[in-house]
């Protein structure tokens, strides 16, 4: 038990961030000197956009994502909590569980909410799909997860608990954008594997808006948003972006939010596209994520 308590506290306190960074930038080069013999047409320009835009995210996040939600888990840990002392046995698989599902609404209306999925396109504007395109994000994007981890400091799990099965999941959905990774059988039906997770960046109508989960397809099943593996996916936006810049890049789901807007006259219509989904318009032309609903985008 103190080796288990050990470890909780190393990865759930201050190295939580190098640990994470480690895990990223490790994969990603393990990754490029696979491709010399196993995908010679890695995108070097794409994979660098990617890390780019992690980098910008990262800096920008460590007040918005990381400080402010801590102050507030530990808020209501200290202040609200029910249960005063809990067992590291109980409190790490409640974390996970509590975790995932903050994981899993977060993300799922991040692609149900215009001005969300504004904010969340990028990380799906990669035609890319690996290690790079893990941390591919805009800074306002998963935000949403810090407020849905509050009930786990409601209930009393430890804020290092909780950080430490965090690293250990954000490290999990780093791999699961490995290129190098084949069909695993059965597995792919209980985690969300490389192969299960690329069904959620593919642009093919039956995997649009599915497999949200991080690490199982506990919550997908539940809520019935899972998709299993057919044809081969394939990775990017219905309506793709070619941009490799990282400082435009991280604003090309703001243009095409705005793009919709832009035809609309009145403000109301205006408004409202930053509420509902993204394949909604006010004159129901389809301008987004056309070819799920059977479709065409308009010209």
């Amino acid at each position: 038990m103190e080796s288990i308590e050990s470890a909780i506290a190393f990865i759930g306190g201050p190295a939580a961030l190098w640990i994470l960074a480690s895990v990223y930038f490790g994969s990603v080069i393990v990754e490029r000197v696979w491709a010399l013999w196993g995908n010679p047409d890695y995108d070097n320009k794409d994979a660098l956009c990617s890390i780019g835009l992690n980098l910008i995210s990262s800096v920008l996040n460590l007040v918005i994502a990381i400080l402010i939600p801590l102050a507030l888990y530990v808020a209501v840990f200290d202040n609200l909590r029910l249960v005063s002392e809990m067992s590291l046995l109980l409190a790490i698989p409640l974390a996970f569980l509590f975790h995932e599902l903050a994981y899993y609404w977060d993300h799922r209306l991040a692609h149900r909410i215009g001005l969300l999925w504004a904010f969340h396109a990028i990380h799906h504007s990669s035609n890319e799909f690996n290690h790079s395109t893990a941390a591919r994000g805009f800074v306002f994007d998963g935000q949403l997860k810090n407020l849905f981890a509050l009930p786990a400091a409601f209930v009393g799990i430890d804020p290092v608990v909780y950080i430490a099965v965090s690293v250990c999941t954000n490290a999990f959905g780093i791999w699961n954008h490995a290129s190098y990774v084949p069909r695993m059988g059965w597995i792919d039906r209980v985690l969300m594997t490389p192969k299960m997770h690329k069904v959620h960046h593919a642009n093919q109508p039956q995997y649009i808006d599915r497999n949200y989960s991080q690490v199982t397809l506990l919550y997908d099943r539940l809520f019935g948003s899972v998709a299993h593996l057919a044809e081969e996916p394939d990775p990017g936006l219905v309506k793709r972006v070619y941009d490799n810049n990282p400082l435009t890049a991280q604003f090309a789901g703001l243009k095409q939010l705005k793009d919709r807007m832009d035809h609309a006259e009145r403000w109301q219509d205006k408004l409202a596209y930053l509420w509902r989904p993204p394949e909604w318009s006010h004159d129901g032309v389809c301008r987004s994520d056309c070819p799920k609903y059977g479709a065409l985008p308009a010209s």
